[in-house]
């Protein structure tokens, strides 16, 4: 069938060609819908149950996107006129971004933070700083009350008091990174000064230094295809071997950049890498057929022979090896994260289109050039250097070579093993793995954390029964007893939540004598104190701490890190207490709901992360499994190509935790594609070495050196070519994740042609299957 097709598809070149133009003309037209953003709502998991919980209360909590502004005095403390004068225009700058949500900023100078004022008439709710003292008298009263005021201080105000903090959430559909990292970069630089100096974080900078770093991008992406095409050139030396694959490669990325567009989807900067990895083995594709086309025409010496010919050896593994690394990167799609779904779609079609673009599309633009001077050069088996490098490697799989290998490949196995089982799920480092440590956003987030609670949080609802249910004093206790209980937690660093803010309100209507600072203890002395609490406060001013109806409570947990261990430590410490305390929740009838903040978040896309991979990795290798024995009619052919295929992956994420490369959803898919497009080296060799042994009858040294020779030297060629390529992003990139995911698919796309070119032709030796007479590879 396979022969029928590649003569059918020879003798019509011009109508096949004129189809696959067609289409790509189609698909070059839709690539200007494409953008290239970060759309906020495609990070997190869209169906797990605390999506639910931030959904329903973002409105009043405000969104996980938030930024942190802190401003540090060198000399003294802040109070004095100058630091609070930074510290309003500091607050005011912040509520003047585009984007912002104004109920949700907070600092010693928002209205967000109030004060007790004891008058002759009554007691007052007033915000904390409502100017800036005048008075040396009135700065004392300042610090005095910021002192006294326990939801304040350690909290806005560091406990060395040099150290003020400024908070602000964004509205999601109104976010432009670009925009607020300018404009707090330029807050950042107005006011700092000889004795200030202010440091910003947060999820919307982050994204914001993401897309800054865009333009590096592209010019590291346009290196790494310039070394791509010129090693290619190094290799070839003619242009048939040049602009062949250059033509195929490019139209590759058309019909995929196109799906993208005609999608409507947007193009994460963070996932480029994936998209240079298709792109990379297209012209691996390209190469291979290439390369055996010369093979042909240097043995039959009739250029449309050679056409036919290659076509028929290369279409059989080279589609096997196209659909594994689609169904490679497909079932990434079990992750139910928007961007790793949107990703798997884009690059599973690129990777599919790529049976038409370069397996159809190479052979049948060959025909129409004369065949190069330099074919017997190319094909040569005996000299240059490369061919000494692949008879060095042909020995390593046969005789004495192959013992040795089998015994080193079982000694890396087990060893590596061990390794790979302790890579962990979610941050392995505080801050952000996307920037370097010395970036100016983690040594940002190091300082805030080193003075404040952390910029992490963690929010848990607690419902109650109807309205006003906050205001019950067995609903305070349990808040209470719930933050002492996060907070025995070796990673929580504080807690906060209404019942903190109730005992020093409590005091004050008692004359302020130290034995009422305590949460009251009757219903009506509850009522009195919100009543106290809301005075004076406009609508929303407490939403961080209770609903407007009083019917739901919030408790702010700080951490200062999101590394996996604290996310799971985090949760179970809330289930735990739930656990424990199920009597008293249902006495008082209190349901708990987890969880917001960015913790909340964080926690529930670790958790996708967590459910997706061994799915994921289950249906990535039980489907090739399937797809190798279904195309080699054997299954004992499939177990020998899965086994280099799974000691590539389990070395690879024994290097991942030697690196401290945690699985979170930035390297899920790096891992889960590398697995899929792996295996294509094993297939192109093992149809090699099946097509070599069925011409000579008997798996000799004729056949392994053969097959390593000449497919072989194409995977050499092409695994070394996109191994240097992917380094780009290692030494250049100003992203540390870029850059170790260059590092990773270099160490994957190498492990991989070790794998094929190595323990392959050791295992065919060792054991000397008997598929390698039966399998059909040319149907």
């Amino acid at each position: 069938m396979v022969k029928k097709l590649s003569i059918w598809a020879v003798n019509h070149r011009s109508l096949v060609l004129g189809i696959l133009l067609l289409v790509t003309l189609l698909f070059a037209f839709q690539i200007r819908n494409i953008s290239i953003r970060t759309d906020p709502s495609d990070l997190l998991p869209s169906n797990h149950p605390f999506m639910n919980v931030h959904n329903k209360y973002k409105e009043q909590l405000g969104g996980s996107f938030k930024v942190f502004l802190m401003l540090q005095v060198k000399e003294g403390d802040i109070y004095n006129k100058e630091t609070l004068e930074k510290i309003v225009r500091l607050t005011d700058g912040l509520d003047a971004i585009p984007g912002v949500n104004h109920d949700q900023i907070y600092s010693i100078a928002s209205r967000k933070l109030k004060k007790l004022t004891v008058t002759e008439d009554a007691i007052l709710t007033e915000d904390l700083m409502r100017e800036v003292p005048a008075s040396p008298q009135a700065m004392e009263e300042l610090k005095n009350t910021i002192r006294k005021t326990q939801s304040v201080f350690g909290v806005w105000v560091s406990k060395d008091e040099k150290s003020a903090l400024i908070t602000a959430a964004f509205i999601e559909r109104s976010m432009d990174f670009k925009i607020i990292l300018k404009e707090m970069s330029r807050l950042v630089e107005t006011e700092s000064d000889k004795n200030h100096v202010a440091y910003m974080a947060g999820e919307p900078l982050l994204m914001g230094w993401v897309l800054k770093y865009q333009e590096e991008m592209w010019w590291i992406f346009g290196a790494t295809i310039f070394s791509l095409f010129f090693l290619l050139y190094l290799y070839f030396r003619n242009l048939v071997g040049v602009l062949v694959p250059v033509l195929s490669t490019s139209m590759a990325a058309i019909w995929g950049l196109g799906f993208c567009g005609l999608l409507g989807y947007n193009l994460d900067p963070l996932i480029l890498v994936i998209p240079l990895l298709i792109t990379a083995r297209a012209l691996s594709h390209s190469v291979q057929i290439t390369e055996r086309y010369f093979e042909c025409y240097h043995e039959s010496k009739d250029a449309k022979e050679a056409c036919i010919r290659s076509m028929q050896s290369i279409l059989p593994p080279g589609a096997l090896g196209i659909v594994t690394d689609v169904l490679g990167i497909l079932f990434i799609a079990v992750a139910p994260i928007p961007i790793i779904q949107k990703l798997a779609y884009l690059c599973s079609f690129w990777a599919f289109s790529i049976i038409f673009t370069t397996l159809i599309f190479c052979p049948l633009v060959i025909s129409f050039f004369t065949p190069p001077a330099n074919i017997g050069k190319i094909v040569d088996t005996q000299r240059g250097a490369v061919q000494w490098i692949l008879g060095i490697i042909a020995r390593m799989g046969f005789g004495r070579g192959a013992v040795v290998t089998l015994i080193l490949t079982i000694i890396i196995a087990v060893f590596t093993a061990v390794s790979a089982s302790r890579v962990g799920i979610g941050d392995v480092h505080p801050g952000s793995p996307i920037l370097w440590e010395d970036s100016n956003y983690n040594t940002a987030i190091d300082r805030i954390n080193h003075n404040f609670p952390g910029t992490d949080e963690l929010y848990v609802l607690i419902e109650g029964e109807g309205a006003r249910a906050v205001e019950t004093p067995g609903f305070l206790r349990v808040l209470n007893r719930f933050q002492r209980h996060m907070e025995k937690s070796s990673s929580a660093s504080r807690t906060q939540s209404v019942s903190d803010l109730l005992p020093s309100v409590y005091r004050t209507i008692y004359g302020g004598h130290p034995k009422w600072e305590i949460i009251p203890l009757e219903k009506a002395q509850s009522a009195q104190v919100f009543y106290r609490l809301g005075s004076n406060s406009a609508p929303g001013d407490y939403d961080l701490y209770y609903s407007r109806d009083e019917s739901v409570a919030n408790v702010v947990i700080w951490y200062k890190n999101h590394m996996g261990k604290t996310l799971r430590e985090a949760v179970d410490a809330v289930k735990g207490f739930m656990g424990e305390n199920k009597e008293m929740l249902a006495k008082e009838k209190l349901t708990f709901k987890l969880a917001s903040g960015t913790l909340g978040m964080q926690a529930a896309t670790n958790e996708a992360v967590e459910k997706s991979q061994l799915l994921n990795l289950v249906l990535v290798l039980g489907s090739v499994f399937i797809l190798c024995a279904f195309t080699y009619r054997s299954v004992i052919a499939a177990v020998f190509l899965m086994i280099p295929l799974n000691i590539a992956n389990i070395i690879t994420l024994a290097v991942m935790y030697h690196l401290e490369i945690g699985l979170n959803v930035n390297t899920l898919p790096i891992v889960s594609v590398g697995v899929g497009i792996g295996i294509d080296y094993g297939i192109y060799l093992l149809s090699r070495c099946c097509e070599e042994f069925q011409v000579s009858g008997e798996y000799s040294w004729d056949v392994a050196n053969r097959a390593i020779r000449t497919t072989g030297k194409a995977i050499f060629f092409t695994a070394t070519t996109m191994v240097v390529g992917v380094l780009f992003w290692y030494f250049f990139s100003s992203m540390k994740f870029q850059a170790e995911m260059g590092l990773l698919l270099a160490i994957i796309m190498f492990l991989n042609m070790v794998g094929a070119m190595v323990v392959l032709p050791m295992l065919l030796y060792i054991f000397k299957p008997k598929f390698l007479g039966k399998a059909t590879v040319q149907a």
